[in-house]
């Protein structure tokens, strides 16, 4: 064969093999093209072909589920984020306007580099992945990878994402990680089936807590682990200090895993960005709070938290303001007796609070680092002792009962928050006859009263507060500024025809 022959022969073979960016993304994308048309403009220039523009809908259509089904992106709208499922990870990851714009850079570069030999690709190599040639991708690919608001919203009651794959709860059968679940959340630690936790239940548990309240904790821990209050509880951990309540914190955050889990800030509740900020969060914890955290006035926001009711929130950097249905999980730990701020809405906290008390003296020796050994040696066992709290809980129909010592504390704690009321309801007494009583008087009153009981009495100023509407509602009177005190100093603010009780007068029948 002569060699201008074989020459053309090589130069039909190379034409054969030359490919042009479209082809490229073409075989890599098969079927887009015919939708959202052409990847790339190409023009011939010096018997070369040279790319251009980009299709800016082409692009962002190889993000979604359609073209890159290991690895799609979607979009919240309502929350104005983009979601990447992560295979490593099993979970869809949050991912910033920038980090999808650096997706389709690289993308880019493959091509370039695939193609550079038989195209002129200097555009897609440079100037079409700088991130403001890209922006107009980004932006139509917040409309074409748009999912519904409740993408992942879907409950873990059936299916519960773990460190090693996805479990079926009803078998307890695990499943391998897959982008058809939408997860954004999982558990940090693996199932192991018939693991156990010994130490656990027996050690840590057993020796602070009775019967009743391990199978409490349990059946909460169930719910913790769904990541949805369906039973529209909160739990609080209280009593003695020393006693395992941060060491079962401690284990219980690992197993959730952190990045699931929101600090719990009453005080914060009504700024413009606090509840937005939890809204991955499948658990929020107060950590030992102090006496004073259910009393702070955006308490009573706790109640929409936990019990189902639709919220709009803002979120940072973003002109959204979606809809989250609140269904958190809260835990509190606090080493104080706790009063509530009822603003008369008794009965939604009393169906709301679940109390567990370490009643039981802080053992003489310690154990060392034990939720490390613990979280090391038994974590799996520890997952399934809350998985059997769920299936507890499940054949409960989701109701977290509580034995009559249980209720008697939420009761209690009831009481004690509404200590005003009971004061002027078992101390005081309409009298048309009396000359009156002072603030200052009552408050004396009520703070003997509550010590009696072993309560904590309200400050002077809180108490100062509530006085005034209680006597109102109460007794019909109205307060003034004309009371002389039992210290003989007039003109104070107190009540005509009402008094307090004598040592030993009753309530008249």
């Amino acid at each position: 064969m002569n060699t201008n022959a074989s020459q053309a022969k090589a130069d039909d073979a190379n034409a054969a093999e030359a490919i042009t960016p479209n082809d490229w993304f073409k075989k890599k994308f098969p079927g887009l093209a015919d939708i959202h048309g052409e990847p790339v403009s190409l023009q011939a220039k010096n018997n070369r072909t040279k790319a251009s523009d980009l299709n800016e809908s082409f692009m962002a259509a190889t993000l979604g589920r359609e073209a890159t089904p290991d690895t799609p992106t979607v979009y919240l709208r309502g929350e104005s984020r983009f979601y990447t499922y992560a295979p490593e990870r099993g979970i869809y990851t949050l991912a910033s306007d920038d980090d999808i714009s650096a997706r389709l850079s690289a993308l880019l570069l493959s091509c370039a580099r695939a193609c550079k030999a038989d195209c002129d690709v200097d555009a897609l190599e440079f100037s079409q992945r700088d991130s403001s040639a890209l922006a107009g991708a980004v932006r139509r690919a917040k409309s074409l990878n748009a999912v519904p608001d409740g993408f992942f919203s879907g409950g873990m009651e059936e299916l519960l994402p773990v460190g090693n794959g996805v479990l079926r709860i009803h078998d307890r059968t695990l499943l391998p990680f897959s982008p058809k679940y939408h997860f954004r959340n999982k558990l940090a630690v693996d199932f192991i089936p018939g693991a156990k936790c010994s130490t656990f239940e027996n050690v840590l548990l057993g020796n602070s807590l009775d019967l009743d309240d391990i199978g409490l904790l349990q059946r909460w821990c169930g719910l913790a682990l769904v990541g949805r209050n369906i039973s529209q509880a909160m739990l609080i951990l209280s009593g003695t200090a020393g006693a395992g309540k941060g060491t079962f914190i401690r284990i219980l955050k690992d197993i959730i895993g952190e990045a699931n889990i929101g600090s719990l800030r009453t005080e914060q509740l009504n700024q413009r960005f606090e509840i937005g900020r939890l809204i991955d969060r499948r658990l929020l914890y107060g950590a030992d709070v102090p006496a004073n955290f259910l009393s702070n006035q955006n308490a009573s926001i706790l109640k929409s938290l936990t019990g189902g009711d639709p919220i709009t929130v803002e979120l940072k950097g973003s002109m959204s303001a979606p809809s989250l249905v609140c269904e958190f999980n809260i835990i509190v730990t606090s080493n104080s007796r706790l009063v509530v701020h009822l603003e008369g809405d008794v009965a939604a906290w009393q169906r709301r609070l679940k109390i567990i008390a370490y009643t039981k003296p802080k053992p003489a020796n310690a154990i060392p680092d034990l939720d490390k050994y613990i979280l090391a040696e038994e974590s799996s066992g520890v997952l399934n002792w809350m998985l059997d709290g769920l299936y507890a809980l499940r054949s409960a129909n989701w109701q977290l009962a509580l034995s009559p010592s249980q209720k008697d504390r939420v009761d209690e704690l009831l009481l004690e928050s509404d200590s005003v009321d009971v004061f002027f309801r078992e101390r005081c007494l309409g009298d048309t006859n009396a000359k009156g009583m002072s603030v200052t008087d009552t408050f004396t009153a009520y703070s003997e009263f509550c010590m009696d009981r072993g309560w904590t009495a309200l400050s002077r100023n809180l108490f100062g507060r509530d006085c005034l509407e209680v006597a109102q509602r109460l007794f019909r009177v109205s307060s003034r500024n004309d009371i002389t005190g039992t210290d003989g100093k007039k003109n104070q603010r107190g009540w005509k025809g009402l008094r307090l009780l004598g040592e030993n007068e009753a309530q008249p029948c």
